[in-house]
């Protein structure tokens, strides 16, 4: 039952941070998902839902910064906007990744993630300086409100993933 409980209330944050706020669209956003069938609410159905991208995209979107292949940035960012994919959503799911690695490279407890999270990211917390996540994720809020109304979301985030991939790293 602890289990069950934990994957409803990741599958709820997720809806939360697609409703952004709006009770509205938190309530409209449950019934998509709940109309695909099946009466359990599960981060995969959210994801397929919402269209949301899977955890493993945003691992691969971390790994590209933390080995710095800035030049990578734009096909792969491509190919998620060949899929339909919400940047403004997709940005937010970034951030929260970025603080669930500071989370793990401070050596505090993790913030609620999926068991896979919480194997994949102790093995990246090595590649990166408690500095440098905090100073990414000060640039996402300061993008965050200008990618929410911009006509050029993809631009926007793909800037910011090569300025992740760019930054001058930290010296411990």
């Amino acid at each position: 039952a602890h289990g069950e409980d934990f994957r409803a209330r990741v599958a709820l944050g997720m809806l939360a941070r697609a409703a952004d706020g709006s009770m509205r669209d938190a309530l409209s956003l449950t019934d998509q998902v709940l109309s695909l069938g099946g009466g359990d609410l599960t981060a995969e159905r959210v994801r397929e839902a919402l269209g949301l991208v899977h955890e493993d995209e945003h691992l691969a979107l971390l790994d590209l910064v933390a080995e710095r292949r800035a030049a990578d940035v734009f096909a792969v960012v491509g190919r998620l906007a060949d899929h339909g994919v919400d940047f403004a959503i997709l940005l937010a799911d970034f951030a929260e990744l970025l603080r669930a690695q500071l989370a793990v490279v401070l050596g505090g407890s993790l913030p609620e993630v999926s068991d896979r999270l919480k194997e994949e990211l102790p093995k990246r917390a090595a590649r990166f300086s408690a500095g440098d996540l905090l100073r990414m994720l000060n640039l996402v809020v300061e993008v965050e409100p200008h990618l929410r109304r911009s006509g050029q979301q993809q631009l926007l985030f793909e800037t910011l993933l090569v300025r992740f991939a760019l930054l001058d790293r930290t010296i411990e």
